[in-house]
């Protein structure tokens, strides 16, 4: 009889366990929706003069349309780390994705392949510790708690190509703007 109320008492223990540890591993395993919009401001980086309307605009994010962003987990860009999940963004630069409560890296296309630094040239020198940092910087940490994520806005610069961070560009310049005629 003893036995039999001690086995008893150890499956209850069991069971009450299993379904305590089948419901952390459920919740903990529980994906959560982000949607937002991928979005981007454009430097003016010489050539013909755009209308000043145009110029005061680009400091305005705009929708990348078709945009992608692959995500890792952690708070760094770490090679070697999986990327595992990509965001792809529709014609209006809106997204939605489904990941579980955590920290994650997103990065743009060439951070999510191997480190391969610049080759220095006659029109530039790369600093190689500073891309390098640059490769291992997030684009866009997110951190997602338990509960979804409504109206994002990840917004990036591009910037012209003779002022990249962490090159020194000596080449040629796009000409500079004629004076408007008055």
């Amino acid at each position: 009889m003893q036995k039999l109320l001690c086995a008893i008492i150890l499956a209850g223990a069991v069971f009450i366990s299993s379904s305590w540890i089948g419901t952390a591993n459920q919740h903990r395993k529980q994906k959560f929706v982000v949607n937002g919009t991928i979005m981007q401001t454009v430097s003016y980086c010489g050539g013909a003069a755009p209308p000043q309307q145009i110029l005061d605009s680009s400091n305005t994010p705009k929708p990348v349309p078709y945009g992608k962003l692959f995500v890792r987990s952690g708070k760094i860009n770490a090679e070697g780390k999986p990327v595992i999940e990509t965001i792809k963004a529709d014609e209006n630069g809106n997204f939605s994705v489904r990941l579980p409560a955590g920290n994650y890296c997103l990065v743009e296309e060439w951070k999510s392949r191997p480190f391969k630094l610049p080759a220095n040239n006659e029109n530039q020198t790369v600093d190689s510790a500073c891309f390098r940092n640059l490769y291992n910087t997030c684009d866009y940490e997110l951190h997602i708690t338990h509960k979804n994520i409504s109206g994002l806005r990840i917004i990036f610069h591009r910037g012209c190509p003779y002022n990249q961070p962490c090159i020194s560009y000596r080449g040629p310049l796009p000409p500079k703007n004629a004076p408007r005629p008055k």
